[in-house]
């Protein structure tokens, strides 16, 4: 049986776990933000693999709600000038826009935990404090994340509706069950980070008093 560990030993290796992990979500972030640029580049790129090796390819019909994608098989026309459509330049800028209003929020949140987790890997006296901030701006994020996504959908097909027979119309795809459980886990996240930052500067205030 190994002896315990000192513990400052044990807080050492609790503090290069959280800057590893730290470091991951960054990594993480990284490459989320690169599907901004490549939603304007290449629209819903695909892979199949098989014995001839992988290729790639790019069908923008994948980017309607099922229903919606259902109709367009159906009118090979509609799919030909879809796929026309999607190659003007401000219709690729478009969707690069609305890519950053989807996966924008995520990676703050990504970004934000990331250099949490890393503060609380630095030197043990005011690890935690410098950890909160960027703790909240996580939750902040979270929450906004939760309205971006269907609003992002929303966005896109009423964009994509342009190169279609069916032409421009408004759409509000807002699914609130959906949504319902990543906000109230957001504002969850905020309210006990808030009730953390409340505490801590309740006893700063203390600690000056005494």
């Amino acid at each position: 049986m190994r002896p315990p560990l000192a513990p400052r030993t044990r807080i050492a290796r609790k503090a290069r776990r959280c800057r590893i992990a730290g470091l991951l979500f960054l990594l993480i972030a990284a490459l989320v933000a690169a599907t901004i640029p490549l939603a304007g580049l290449w629209p819903a790129p695909r892979s199949h693999c098989g014995d001839q090796g992988c290729t790639w390819s790019s069908d923008p019909v994948t980017l309607f709600d099922e229903q919606d994608a259902e109709k367009l098989r159906a009118a090979p026309a509609d799919i030909q000038h879809l796929k026309v459509y999607v190659q003007r330049p401000l219709v690729r800028l478009g969707l690069a826009g609305i890519e950053a209003i989807d996966v924008g929020p995520l990676v703050v949140l990504l970004v934000a935990a990331g250099i949490a987790l890393r503060r609380l890997g630095g030197p043990p006296r005011d690890a935690f404090a410098q950890a909160l901030p960027w703790l909240r701006r996580a939750t902040i994020a979270a929450i906004l994340w939760a309205i971006a996504q269907p609003l992002s959908d929303s966005l896109r097909q009423m964009l994509l509706y342009r190169g279609t027979s069916w032409g421009p119309h408004w759409l509000i795809a807002l699914d609130f069950n959906a949504m319902a459980m990543p906000l109230l886990l957001g504002l969850a996240a905020y309210a006990a980070v808030w009730a953390l930052e409340s505490g801590l500067q309740a006893q700063r205030d203390l600690d000056d008093f005494v």
